[in-house]
């Protein structure tokens, strides 16, 4: 399981944590376009991306802005419901064929509750969870346009070839032929 490969990476799992992993979690692969959680819905799944690539977004207007994507080895979910118990105002899609390990917060919340080691994990995962807000708000105040295609480019490499260019211009908040014109630039 590539997530446990990932995880004893930062903090040693022991047998309890691995038999929550191989009992708890779920390994599936979705089809490009599916649907893990959606608007106005009680989502609380974790999830990690063993393959493929993910984004979520928001409806504003008439029209989807992508406000995150999700490739290999990214720890995603619904935030705003995770912790807060509302309803979460994003759809979280699948752009390609992914294959996601994925659990329930609140089974975590509870394994946390006797085990030390996966109390650290999901420290872990929100720490992960909470730097990803972190880095897009402070991209979303502070950085330009091109900086912002620049910093998309070094997390995720290849998403020009795996994600469409609306999408990522929302992600920018830019348009389209904004976006173009800073491709031809680079």
């Amino acid at each position: 399981m590539k997530l446990l490969d990932q995880i004893s990476k930062y903090i040693q799992i022991d047998s309890e944590t691995a038999l929550f992993f191989q009992t708890e979690t779920q390994t599936k692969t979705f089809a490009k376009g599916e649907l893990l959680s959606q608007q106005n819905t009680h989502n609380r799944n974790v999830y990690f991306m063993e393959e493929g690539l993910a984004r979520t977004f928001y409806f504003e207007k008439g029209k989807d802005i992508t406000t995150n994507f999700y490739s290999e080895g990214k720890y995603f979910g619904s935030i705003d419901t995770i912790f807060s118990n509302v309803s979460s105002i994003y759809t979280i899609e699948t752009l390609e064929e992914s294959t996601i390990t994925f659990c329930d917060y609140k089974k975590l919340e509870d394994l946390c509750s006797v085990s030390l080691t996966s109390a650290n994990f999901s420290r872990f995962i929100l720490g992960n969870l909470v730097t990803q807000m972190s880095k897009r708000m402070n991209s979303l105040q502070h950085m330009t346009a091109k900086e912002k295609y620049i910093q998309l480019l070094e997390e995720n490499p290849n998403i020009i070839l795996r994600a469409p260019l609306g999408m990522i211009a929302t992600y920018l908040g830019i348009s389209q032929e904004t976006l173009s014109r800073i491709r031809s630039e680079i």
